[in-house]
């Protein structure tokens, strides 16, 4: 007998916010941070102008990526590690070069590592020789990374490269949580002058369902962004009233941390804009700051009447939405892949949406030239109980709906847990 779930199982079903609540505009928002991305680079850096400036490839763009960032190449992956593709700057290279580089096996040592426990390659030396490129907001540094090292060999080739702190420092000159309020940094005063350009409205029947959710579960909301960029997002996405949502929302949640760590809670202030003092006893109908599972689990217990109350979480990051919660906390998780809704025959598609097709790279959850996975799928299928491409694809249905979750059987893998419809790029590779 096939086995099924219903979100009706769960005592608390949890979201993330960014690409899975509130989706952005994914064309306008990738051009905006690739041009903020390369400014900085050229002004401080002096990265090659006429590298950069050139017309933005999206066809070079793809979630989950790896930078190999000494020698200045951009993997794909397996689920085991084995290279799929590689590029070299944005020149893709042969098979030949990638076993030159990589050897028989088109194996790293780091990404191995990083496919059998991707917490120790997180922080500390081994986070800057990779970097994993994981939603929409670190997507353009693909194309970034790739268009200073075709900079730099063509002044010469050198053994290592030092773009990736370059880079980095970019990202962190552009998301600094205190770059919101101070109105610096580039990409939040673009993102506050135009908000129409980079947010999509929340649709009517989304936030019924997150009420009708709140009327049997607890509903609860765990995002990475500081405080007062998550109010602007919250409130541009879901409306006004939007915290009468949740029974709890944190924020700056710093996962995978906020799965594997005890780092304490903190207040805020009325007005969402600052971080205040540590909570020890945190109480539903608040917003938080920071803070980890554990507590907010107590907290669960203690509201439902429950030793162990079950709990869903939905994300679209996953490493951080899917992989960690049921890693290491014990949740149920769903995967928001936004790839899937131009790897089908659906014609209800968001038009921004064009550089999530099939590119360059194949697509987000297959090689097809190889007729495998990527690593993507594997962690989806190994931790998550569904995938979706929309948070719109579970509102649809009623509560008590029956999914067919994966099959926790590595042996197997037929495609069941893709709701509503198995991608046709991995369908090709299963039929």
């Amino acid at each position: 007998m096939t086995e099924t779930f219903k979100l009706s199982d769960y005592d608390c079903v949890g979201f993330d916010l960014d690409n899975t609540l509130c989706e952005y505009r994914i064309g306008p928002m990738v051009q905006m941070i690739y041009d903020v991305l390369i400014d900085y680079l050229i002004k401080n850096y002096n990265y090659s102008d006429r590298h950069l400036r050139q017309p933005i490839d999206f066809d070079f763009f793809q979630r989950g990526l790896f930078l190999d960032a000494e020698k200045g190449n951009i993997l794909k992956i397996n689920g085991t590690g084995q290279i799929l593709r590689a590029a070299h700057g944005t020149k893709f290279m042969s098979d030949e070069e990638i076993v030159s580089v990589y050897g028989p096996n088109r194996t790293w040592a780091v990404t191995d590592v990083f496919v059998d426990n991707f917490i120790e390659t997180w922080n500390g030396p081994m986070s800057e020789k990779i970097r994993p490129l994981l939603d929409f907001f670190d997507i353009p540094v693909s194309l970034v990374f790739g268009r200073c090292v075709d900079g730099i060999d063509n002044i010469s080739r050198p053994q290592t490269y030092n773009v990736w702190p370059d880079v980095l420092k970019g990202l962190i000159h552009m998301y600094s949580r205190e770059n919101f309020s101070a109105n610096t940094g580039d990409y939040f005063p673009y993102l506050k002058s135009t908000p129409s350009l980079y947010y999509n409205k929340c649709p009517d029947y989304v936030l019924n369902w997150l009420k009708e959710l709140k009327q049997t579960k607890k509903v609860f909301l765990i995002s990475g962004s500081h405080v007062d960029y998550a109010n602007f997002t919250a409130t541009q996405s879901l409306g006004e009233n939007w915290k009468e949502l949740f029974d709890i929302a944190v924020f700056y949640s710093r996962k995978p941390g906020f799965f594997t760590t005890n780092r304490p809670f903190y207040s805020t202030d009325p007005q969402m804009l600052n971080e205040c003092d540590i909570v020890d006893n945190i109480q539903f109908n608040n917003i938080y700051s920071q803070g980890n599972w554990d507590q907010l689990h107590d907290l669960f217990k203690r509201e439902t009447g429950k030793s162990n109350p079950k709990c869903l979480y939905v994300g679209d990051n996953i490493l951080q939405d899917v992989v960690a919660p049921a890693k290491f906390s014990g949740l149920d998780t769903i995967a928001v892949v936004e790839e899937m809704k131009l790897d089908s025959n659906d014609n209800d598609i968001n038009p921004d949406n064009n550089m999530l097709r099939t590119n360059k790279w194949s697509s987000y959850l297959v090689d097809s030239d190889k007729k495998d996975t990527s690593i993507w799928t594997s962690f989806i299928a190994n931790h998550g109980k569904l995938c979706i491409p929309s948070i719109k694809n579970l509102a649809k249905k009623p509560i008590n709906f029956e999914f067919t979750p994966f099959t926790k059987n590595k042996i197997i893998f037929n495609g069941n847990g893709f709701f509503p419809f198995i991608p046709n790029s991995l369908y090709k590779i299963l039929k």
